[in-house]
Formats: structure tokens, C-alpha cells, sequence
């Protein structure tokens, strides 16, 4: 297996994914397509239906470099398995801010994020290797961000819409909502999906049930990607399918 380079883009077929231990159903059917996973156990500093959630307690910074909240269990268990890891300089809780430290979405050369809620290590790395800010609102950017290529996003938020497309990135805007949350009024569609391979991009339950599917489904087949459905149940926000090793 080979460490996934560039964050969130396997360049072949994902053999390794991050993953909430939560959705027993996902988890099953990554594992029917041989993909294995690293599963993200609850933090008790999180509220109970996000405390499980990788785009909420890990950042891919690249090939086998993660950070990981400050205090989490996850940087031992990652340090096993070869990841070097870096912890963010301040620990998390349940009030906004203090919960978005690593909720950012890189796409390609691009990092998506809040800049006042972003940890400052995250930060530093991402201006070291040259990766360009793209500065939002929203500090759950990370949720609120299908990653199509490296190029293309699909987002229900305006300002991330507006910003990226500013960059020259391809926007798909969608409606928000139409995704299951327990606790909130719903979901971000960035927290149902990512790429299981270079032209795959895999959601936690049935994409076909969004309104918008036609026009999903059209945005990613013109980029060369197929949108696959891992169950047949309501859209999902589970923090993501995170890609970190390749066949």
C-alpha cells in the first residue's frame, strides 16, 4: 500500500480509509470493497453525535504526516500504524470555536478554512508547503466540502461557493440540507462522502435521494468521477470517508 500524497485524492483505489466506528452499515460496505479502516472513536469533549468524526479530530496534512487533536488517543494508535503526528496546540470542547481546529478541506493546492479557528500548526505547515489559503465563515468547512478533484468542490454553503470560484476553482452549489444529523436540523453533504479511488467518490447512503442528485451526478461524470452510494439509506453525515493509503 502507498500513503495517499496529496489529502483527500487517492490517485488509485483507496485501501485505507478514516472513518466515525459509529454507521456499522458504511463500514461494512467499505469492507466489502477490501478497503480497510482506521476507525475514529469517540472524543468526550465533542457532543455525542459528532465526538466520533474525523474531519472533526483529524487533519491529512499529507502522504504520512496527520495532526490530531491535542489529548486525543488517536495520536498513539496512528504513531502504530507509521503515521508521523502532530498535536494541535490547544485542546478541543463542545463550544464553537474550540471544536473547528482542523475542520478544513484541502482541495489540491488549496485549503478551504476559517483562519481565526484554524490550529496554528495546521496553519505553518500549510504555509510551508506553499498551500494557499482560501479564508471563509464557515469554521465547519471541512463538513460543508465534497471534494471532487482538485479543482472541483460541491458545497450547500455561499460563502465557501463564492470564495473558491473566486480562485478559479469549479463550484457545484447545491441546497443545503437533505442529509441525516442525529441532534441538528441536518447534516453538510462533505460529511457523507470522499473519493474511495483517483475517479470514485463514495457518499454514506443513497445520493440518488438528493434533490439535487441529477445535477451532482452530471458535475462529477463531466470530471471523469463516478458517484457511488454505499447503502441504501437516507444521506449521512459521519465526518467524512477519509483516503489515506492506496492499493
Amino acid at each position: 500500500m502507498e500513503w495517499v500524497h496529496t489529502p483527500n485524492l487517492p490517485e488509485k483505489d483507496t485501501a485505507l480509509v478514516a472513518v466515525s466506528f459509529l454507521n456499522n452499515t458504511i463500514i461494512h460496505a467499505l469492507h466489502q470493497r477490501n478497503i480497510d479502516t482506521i476507525l475514529i472513536l469517540p472524543d468526550p469533549r465533542l457532543p455525542s453525535s459528532i465526538s466520533s468524526h474525523a474531519d472533526m479530530l483529524i487533519h491529512h496534512l499529507d502522504r504520512n504526516h496527520m495532526a490530531v487533536v491535542k489529548g486525543s488517543m488517536l495520536k498513539d494508535r496512528l504513531e502504530k500504524i507509521d503515521f508521523e503526528v502532530i498535536e494541535t496546540d490547544k485542546n478541543i470542547s463542545e463550544k464553537y470555536p474550540h471544536d473547528v481546529a482542523l475542520n478544513a478541506a484541502r482541495v489540491g493546492d488549496f485549503l478551504i478554512c476559517n483562519p481565526s479557528a484554524l490550529d496554528e500548526k495546521v496553519y505553518w505547515y500549510c504555509e510551508e508547503k506553499k498551500i494557499k489559503m482560501i479564508p471563509v465563515r464557515q469554521g465547519y468547512a471541512k463538513c460543508s466540502v465534497a471534494i471532487v478533484n482538485e479543482f472541483s468542490i460541491i458545497t450547500a454553503d455561499l460563502g465557501i461557493a463564492q470564495a473558491a470560484e473566486k480562485v478559479g476553482l469549479d463550484v457545484l452549489k447545491i441546497s443545503p440540507g437533505y442529509v441525516n444529523l442525529d441532534g441538528y436540523s441536518y447534516g453538510f453533504l462533505g460529511g457523507t462522502c470522499g473519493k474511495i479511488g483517483k475517479n470514485k467518490l463514495a457518499f454514506a447512503g443513497n445520493i440518488q435521494l438528493h434533490p439535487d442528485y441529477f445535477e451532482i451526478q452530471k458535475f462529477c461524470y463531466d470530471r471523469n468521477v463516478e458517484v457511488i452510494s454505499l447503502a441504501d439509506i437516507p444521506l449521512t453525515d459521519i465526518g467524512g470517508i477519509l483516503p489515506l493509503k492506496t492499493c
